[in-house]
Parts: structure tokens; C-alpha cells; sequence
């Protein structure tokens, strides 16, 4: 099926490399213009450069783990005039038995992961309902089931549904669609990173 977004603006957070990368190039090939989110310039920056569409691209830098970073990667995006697309896909994935799993390490999953989704549905809300737009939350399988020494990222991610679920229903008489998606593995650096760093990377992947 061929989705033609000619004149449609959408921000993807989190779009400098893997899922994030991949979901901004198809919106970018079926018209969209694409405002590009992720936490510094230099990744935001690269990750244009390889898309390689300027025109229709916008530089969207902020570290969404706050609200004032959501509000600024929300008012870069509405330079366009519009936002018709909101993909929360920003995470981080930094496995921990329970016992390691400390204050900041818990902090960390919970800003990155549910705090900067709120907060960027909020800042977009205004842009979100004047054009009926639609919000898609990243979560992941592991969202909805969970796994051992991921507690903090298993948190966040169900999280992120639950979220969805209370988005969805308060705002269904605005006209803004709020749905997640939750994939499975993929081969995508955060999930190499995830791999490289336990004791047996083989055996990660096929577990």
C-alpha cells in the first residue's frame, strides 16, 4: 500500500539511528516533511546528511528526558507550520539485575523512556489538534511481557502502554489519534549495544 504525507509535518524523536532512523526515511519517502529529534546537534546533523533531503527536513536537537527539551524539539518541528505526526520513539536500554539497579540507572529508563513521551504529546497537543494529527508511541514487546535484569526498561515500556491506552481515550474528542506500536527484536544499534555489553552476546541474541 503506497502513503502519500505530501504536505504532512511529523517529528520522530529518538531518529538518529536504528528504529528511529528507519521510521523517519519512510515518512521522508512517502512526502512528509521530517523534523529529525535526537539529544545533540552532531547526531541530528549526521543523520540529515544521510537522509539527504534537506528541503524537507528539520533539525529538531533536545535531550527530551526534561520538559523544556520537549518544548524545544516541539517548536523546531512547528517551524513547518504544522504538525501532523508525533513518533515518541526516543529510549535507552541499559540491562541490570534489581539489585544494581540504582536511583539514576532507574531515573534514567523512566525520563528517556515514559517522561519524554508525556511531555512531548503535551507540547504537541496544540499542533496535534488543529491538524486531527496522530501520535504513535514506540513501546515494545516487552511492554506488554517481561524479561529478568531489565526491570527499569520493562517499567518504562509498560509504562509507555498504559500511557497510550489513558491518551487514547481523553483524547478521542479532539480528533488526535494516540496509538504504540510494540515491536520485537530488531537488529538496531541500541540492540547491538544491548548485546555487545552481556556476558555472551550469541547467546543474548537468541534468547
Amino acid at each position: 500500500m503506497t502513503v502519500d504525507l505530501t504536505g504532512k509535518v511529523a517529528l520522530v524523536t529518538g531518529a538518529g539511528r536504528g528504529l528511529g532512523f528507519a521510521i523517519a526515511r519512510a515518512l521522508l519517502d512517502a512526502g512528509a516533511t521530517v523534523a529529525i529529534n535526537d539529544r545533540t546537534a552532531d547526531i541530528v546533523d549526521a543523520a540529515i546528511t544521510r537522509l539527504g533531503d534537506g528541503d524537507r527536513l528539520i533539525p529538531a536537537p533536545a535531550d527530551l528526558a526534561d520538559a523544556a527539551g520537549a518544548r524545544r524539539a516541539v517548536e523546531a518541528a512547528s517551524s513547518a507550520g504544522r504538525i501532523d505526526l508525533l513518533v515518541n520513539n526516543a529510549a535507552v536500554n541499559v540491562e541490570k539485575p534489581i539489585e544494581e539497579t540504582d536511583d539514576e540507572h532507574w531515573d534514567l529508563h523512566l525520563a528517556v523512556i515514559l517522561k519524554a513521551s508525556f511531555f512531548t504529546v503535551q507540547a504537541a497537543l496544540p499542533w496535534l489538534a488543529a491538524s486531527r494529527g496522530s501520535v504513535v508511541n514506540i513501546a515494545s514487546e516487552l511492554g506488554l511481557h517481561a524479561i529478568a535484569n531489565n526491570v527499569a526498561y520493562v517499567a518504562a515500556k509498560h509504562g509507555v502502554v498504559a500511557m497510550t491506552r489513558a491518551m487514547a481515550i481523553e483524547l478521542a474528542g479532539s480528533g488526535v489519534r494516540v496509538n504504540a506500536l510494540c515491536p520485537g527484536t530488531m537488529d538496531t544499534e541500541l540492540m547491538r549495544d544491548c548485546a555487545a555489553a552481556s556476558s555472551d552476546p550469541a547467546e543474548y541474541y537468541r534468547s
